[in-house]
């Protein structure tokens, strides 16, 4: 066997390891309808070893599955082999290959559902479509534009202005499709053609800045196309992540408490050879999060794969020892990967890593000739300067809808002399995110917590599928999700619902049947700084358990609507033990409101229970 073909055995071999349970080679489940998943149609000769245009290919594919399993939908990545008696069972096509199109055309004229084209198209399809083939025409950093505002570009041209892409075709797609955005040279960008042939959608650029407002059009694009649901994307229904990083911790000093006294929501970047338990005990009871940075704040870019392997597993060893827990993250010193780095953290069993901006700040994949789901959140670092410059920060993040991390250097800004600007720019923060409808503090480890949760878990219409415990506060979308269709997961019915989705409460293993009920309690938003982490109704037993967490002390009041005639028992608990029990009067209108306390970075639980 030549190098070569070695080459590319090795790596089937490994996309098939990657994506194990996935539909390689045409072994897909047994035969159905749907089967509530997404065809991602790919050409198994593809090779990062062939080159260019063939990196391109391969980097599409991890940008799509990067997108997919972030926003949570089900899919197989399926390869050329498949028969179309097999590819026919799936909700939608998404096809990465510009070559065995014709698998693409019966698809979607066998089926009359959507195919998604990303890239490239081949010629069998164009004949059949009547496409006539340009030239690729390369434009660095250039901007497309919205030109129809319709359910598949929705929101993006408000939210988001424009498209950074890099480069376009000058293809003609003749009179009977629809341009929907466009470069700015008037290039066709995504293009809508349906009929007799079938539908299908043209995403076409070679390297698509992958980003919120991309993401949010393939959103967009299975939304309209299929009738599933996803798990993913940002937890509690939210809108934004604010994660406040203190980088290079090396011993405890007086500069860090002046941190740790503001808020227990704080990611601490620990370099793992300076530290002992002295400094990981102060740290731990001022509950803070502690991530290793590092053994000795090592640039990962500047080393091989053996050299990154040798420094993240002893980081990953010594500070499990010290810290007497099992990181499950790395923050990367300078912020800098290489091709090699995830890699390593796959075979060092580490699951996700922050590196440099370019990664647009928006959880992704990162691999070249090694497939693996290590996530990869880039970081382009906001600092703790002053108010305008957080509320500019703050207010970019609610624009693009994406986590947003401030890093800072306490030992730094202590030997500058600065370190009090710094700590007011922290408690302005605070401020912003109390007032501001949409963010949540968190830590950059529950973050992550989360992306790794919803693999645990899938939706497949009628059901929840859930492989493993998963803790409160997952978000789930589901069509027509909201407060006129809500859902019912076994005997609990969903109460809190936010822009279209809702919060999963925590979940054992197991199977729970899926129904859509209406005019049952529901609660309503409660406002800025607070987040509401589970909120479920039994019906049968007629209880109502609400879990919430504050980022600062806070009075609210808790409305519920549809609460049945009564009289209700209600029991608030927190962490510190301190329960206080009242009773309540529903009358024939239906709405209970509770006033409660509460205090800042604590989980606050109400149980309601009818007395009749």
């Amino acid at each position: 066997m030549s190098s070569k073909n070695k080459c590319l055995v090795v790596f089937v071999i490994l996309l098939t390891c990657c994506f194990s349970g996935f539909a390689f080679w045409g072994c897909l489940a047994q035969q159905q309808e749907h089967n509530s998943k997404i065809a991602v149609l790919i050409d198994s000769q593809w090779s990062y070893t062939n080159g260019w245009p063939q990196t391109d290919y391969l980097s599409i594919l991890r940008e799509t599955i990067s997108t997919l399993d972030y926003l949570g939908y089900m899919y197989d990545v399926v390869d050329e082999k498949i028969s179309n008696q097999q590819l026919n069972t799936y909700e939608m096509l998404i096809s990465v290959t510009d070559k065995h199109t014709g698998k693409v055309t019966q698809y979607s004229e066998g089926t009359g559902r959507t195919a998604l084209i990303l890239y490239s198209i081949g010629p069998e399809l164009c004949k059949r479509l009547g496409i006539t083939l340009g030239n690729f025409n390369l434009k660095e950093e250039d901007k497309v534009h919205v030109v129809v505002e319709n359910n598949l570009t929705q929101g993006i041209a408000s939210e988001y202005g424009s498209i950074p892409i890099w480069g376009t075709y000058s293809h003609d797609f003749g009179n009977d499709s629809c341009v929907l955005v466009k470069n700015s040279d008037g290039l066709p960008v995504m293009i809508e053609q349906k009929g007799p042939f079938g539908r299908y959608v043209f995403l076409l650029t070679r390297a698509l800045t992958w980003n919120a407002c991309s993401y949010r059009l393939i959103d967009n694009i299975i939304r309209n196309s299929t009738n599933m649901g996803r798990i993913g994307g940002i937890p509690y229904a939210m809108d934004v992540p604010v994660i406040i990083r203190l980088d290079d911790f090396c011993t405890w000093s007086s500069s860090w408490k002046d941190y740790t006294d503001i808020t227990k929501k704080l990611t601490v970047a620990a370099i793992v050879s300076e530290i002992n338990a002295q400094d990981i005990a102060v740290l731990k009871k001022a509950d803070v999060e502690i991530i290793p940075h590092g053994y000795k704040h090592e640039d990962l870019s500047q080393l091989s794969y053996s050299q990154q392997m040798e420094a993240i597993t002893k980081a990953a060893s010594e500070f499990q020892k010290i810290a007497e827990t099992k990181p499950d993250g790395y923050i990367a010193p300078f912020n800098r990967i290489n091709a090699d780095t995830t890699k390593a953290c796959a075979n060092a069993q580490i699951q996700w890593i922050t590196t440099y901006h370019g990664m647009a700040r928006i959880p992704r994949y990162y691999y070249t000739d090694s497939p693996n789901k290590i996530w990869v959140l880039g970081v382009r670092p906001e600092y703790l300067k002053d108010a305008a410059s957080i509320t500019r920060a703050l207010d970019e993040g609610m624009k693009q809808q994406k986590p947003l991390i401030f890093v800072e250097h306490p030992n730094m800004r202590n030997e500058e002399g600065i370190i009090s600007n710094t700590i007011e720019a922290l408690k302005q923060t605070l401020i912003v995110i109390n007032e501001g409808d949409g963010y949540y503090l968190t830590r950059l480890g529950e973050y992550f917590g989360y992306l790794l949760e919803q693999r645990k878990i899938s939706y497949d219409g009628s059901r929840l599928i859930v492989e493993d415990e998963v803790k409160p506060g997952l978000t789930f979308t589901f069509p027509g999700c909201g407060r006129d269709k809500m859902a019912q997961i076994g005997n609990d019915v969903l109460m809190f619902y936010r822009k279209g989705s809702t919060v999963l409460p925590s979940l054992k293993k197991g199977e729970y049947p899926f129904t859509s009920v209406q005019n049952m309690p529901i609660l309503s938003e409660i406002g800025p700084g607070v987040v509401v982490k589970s909120a479920i109704n039994n019906p049968i037993q007629k209880r109502a358990q609400i879990l919430l967490e504050s980022f600062t002390d806070k009075d609210v009041k808790l409305s519920i609507d549809n609460m049945p005639q009564g009289i209700y028992s209600t029991e608030v608990m927190r962490p510190d033990g301190k329960k206080t029990v009242n009773s309540f009067k529903v009358s024939d209108n239906g709405v209970m409101n509770i006033s409660l306390q509460l205090l800042q970075d604590t989980e606050t639980s109400i149980t309601i229970t009818a007395k009749n």
